[in-house]
């Protein structure tokens, strides 16, 4: 029997009817935590190559000044602040992992980078925070399902050699960006139909460079783009997903789950969100905190070391590991992908944040000539585990120190506590705001529902002495 409704008129459905209400506390919680994570994160990302240039843009094309940009706060359209924001939020690969169990073995998405989007938006309606937590919420869980329907990151996307955002960030965000314009459920599947025909995104971007940033908000970027087309009335097929040639068929080569997608919500994916501990790629936080754990412990300097030895998955020995191209990265882009430079400088300064990319560290010899003593092999044994990390250190005195990490301080299973996600915030924001400001923007997140405006937080997100009209 053909089903009553499209997958698309279903998601529209959930999406649009979800109410406040129905939020459990730790669920509210919890979208608080991700969104002061991602804001972090932003900041963090603030002065890099890739906003400077995004910025530019902003600035040339004098959109409305409809929603601010971070940092800067230009105004711009929701459009352009999506890009822009967004661009920001992805540059130190610090953004948060979705998972569909606490276990954690099969990692979704990143769901936190649908949130500078949401604010665009939200920002441009001048939207409440209760609304703004909510499509929140909606937002993962949809993104989190549509990844889960496909085997999550290194499924099927990625074998058909595309990724991850191909599919999800541009449905899910024409879905959420519908309904805070005040679309209808018919005009909010149309919207995820004409965002999810147009977006596909090749699986190239993995690589190290400058577009990579780009994923994520490209696809809301559409997502937004195709809920003003169906806010005035524009059509799309909304058997988007499973009509002939549709995205199930040609994207993901017939292999997707389209009962996934079917079936109605049974959980609240949002609370297994993995919040990043390291300023580095998510598969390789076991063997830093590993690494790190045995450098504190025993009091080990970079001179001290004779050889580390790293096992962990054969995802991450294959693209981390890869000797001929990750052993001594020239950019920021491959050294945050990189087991041996993060293994070095974590061996070398104690830390793993964004300090630890610059330039000068880049190319410190300190850290190519420990790099060359890193050795990395896939553990069968760990296979199990999502960022996973066995590391021993041999000085150079003979001794030998091993430690064992398959629950990264973040994991669902060893989450941070609010304190750590300050902390992290904090560590981000530092270098262009001082504590009064810091404490505002950490205050109105934690009491976001009782804002009547989003505008209330996103102007809080300025650096003084940054403030400009256009």
């Amino acid at each position: 029997m053909k089903p009553e409704r499209t997958i698309a008129e279903q998601l529209a459905r959930e999406a649009k009817h979800l109410a406040f209400d129905e939020l459990p506390p730790e669920v509210i919680h919890q979208a608080k935590r991700s969104l002061l994570d991602i804001l972090g994160a932003a900041l963090g990302g603030y002065p890099s190559e890739p906003s400077r240039v995004m910025q530019s843009l902003v600035k040339e094309m004098r959109e409305p000044a409809e929603s601010t940009v971070f940092g800067s706060g230009l105004k711009t359209s929701c459009l352009y602040a999506t890009l822009a924001n967004g661009v920001m939020a992805r540059y130190l690969a610090y953004m948060d992992r979705g998972f569909p169990t606490r276990e954690a073995r099969v990692l979704l998405s990143h769901p936190g980078e649908l949130i500078p989007p949401i604010l665009a938006v939200g920002e441009r309606q001048h939207s409440s925070g209760k609304e703004i937590i909510t499509v929140i919420v909606v937002a993962y869980e949809l993104l989190n399902r549509i990844s889960a329907s496909m085997g999550g990151s290194h499924g099927v996307l990625d074998s058909q050699g595309w990724t991850t955002e191909t599919m999800a960030p541009p449905c899910v965000m024409a879905l959420v960006a519908g309904r805070l314009l005040g679309l209808d459920e018919k005009q909010m599947a149309n919207a995820l139909a004409i965002a999810g025909s147009f977006n596909v995104e090749l699986g190239i971007l993995h690589s190290p460079q400058m577009t990579r940033n780009l994923r994520s908000p490209y696809g809301a970027y559409s997502g937004i783009l195709g809920a003003f087309l169906a806010g005035k009335d524009f059509t799309g097929p909304v058997d988007v997903f499973e009509g002939q040639r549709g995205l199930a068929e040609v994207v993901a080569g017939g292999r997707m789950d389209l009962e996934k997608l079917r079936q109605p919500r049974k959980d609240w994916t949002i609370l297994y969100t993995w919040i990043l501990n390291f300023a580095a790629d998510g598969n390789m936080q076991g063997h830093l905190e590993a690494t790190l754990t045995l450098v504190k412990d025993h009091d080990l300097r970079a001179e001290d070391v004779a050889g580390v030895r790293i096992k962990t998955t054969s995802h991450v020995a294959s693209r981390m590991a890869n000797p001929t191209t990750r052993r001594h990265p020239k950019d920021r882009y491959t050294a945050d992908h990189s087991s041996y430079y993060t293994t070095a400088v974590a061996i070398l300064d104690r830390e793993i944040g964004p300090d630890q990319f610059s330039e000068a560290k880049l190319r410190d010899p300190r850290v190519a000539e420990l790099a060359d003593k890193i050795f990395v092999e896939a553990a069968a044994e760990l296979e199990e585990f999502d960022s996973p990390g066995i590391v021993e250190i041999t000085t150079k005195n003979g001794e030998s120190y091993s430690s064992r990490v398959v629950y990264p301080k973040g994991h669902p299973m060893n989450p941070m506590t609010d304190a750590d996600v300050e902390r992290k915030f904090c560590m981000m924001a530092s270098a262009f705001m001082d504590d009064r400001q810091m404490t505002r923007i950490v205050e109105t997140v934690y009491r976001l529902e009782q804002l009547t405006d989003i505008a209330e937080l996103v102007k809080l997100l300025v650096i003084p002495g940054q403030l400009s009209p256009r």
